[in-house]
């Protein structure tokens, strides 16, 4: 594996910190969105960190990168709508660096609301994969998910959540699969922030992937 520190430009205009992890033989690449700015999240959370050890040995090539006002990243962050601007102007960089190769978005928790609406901005991508995403609106927190009738992505989505997520409704994200159409999975055992859970959780992903790129 081969790690570049990279700026990636948002499609409005901002810098951003990022890294983009390379396999030695590609066979995709994807952009992972990182939880809550205001609860800490970062490009570096170990469960990110965890799912792009995975998924580099799959030979899939890692962009991560850090929201708006997060890091040496330009801007001030938001509640997850101006983000998704950062997540396009990802989304086109690894595009760039791999242009022949298939190309997704997965993010966790305010992240995977991000990748929800940035998926439905590039209906060319493969897949989209949101992890224990923030469904419901919160005031001065995050915007949410996509209203289910406002999600126009065409490709396969997964959305998974623990069953013990006391941050995120389990429920709440099961609804919002059906009315999509999306695939919904619960993991036994698995809290918000997936600990004790990191293995099973990145094999999920990395099956679904491999799935959707082979489509």
């Amino acid at each position: 594996m081969r790690s570049e520190l990279i700026r990636a430009s948002s499609s409005d205009g901002l810098s951003l910190e990022a890294v983009f992890d390379h396999p030695d033989n590609p066979v995709a690449s994807i952009v992972l969105c990182h939880p809550h700015p205001k609860m800490g999240g970062t490009m570096k959370a170990p469960l990110l960190v965890a799912l792009r050890d995975h998924l580099v040995q799959q030979q899939w090539g890692v962009l991560r990168f850090n929201f708006r006002g997060i890091g040496s990243s330009d801007g001030e962050s938001g509640t997850g709508v101006a983000e998704v601007a950062d997540a396009d102007g990802a989304l086109a960089h690894a595009s760039g660096v791999y242009p022949e190769l298939p190309l997704a978005i997965a993010g966790w928790s305010f992240g995977g609301a991000v990748s929800l609406r940035a998926a439905s901005l590039r209906p060319e991508l493969v897949a989209c994969t949101a992890i224990a995403p923030a469904i419901v609106p919160k005031p001065d927190i995050t915007a949410g998910a996509p209203a289910p009738d406002s999600f126009t992505f065409p490709g396969p989505t997964l959305v998974v959540c623990g069953a013990n997520d006391r941050h995120v409704s389990p429920a709440a994200c099961r609804s919002w699969a059906q009315e999509t159409g999306a695939s919904y999975q619960e993991m036994k055992g698995a809290n918000h922030f997936f600990w004790g859970k990191y293995e099973a959780l990145a094999a999920a992903l990395g099956d679904f992937l491999d799935q959707a790129r082979r489509r």
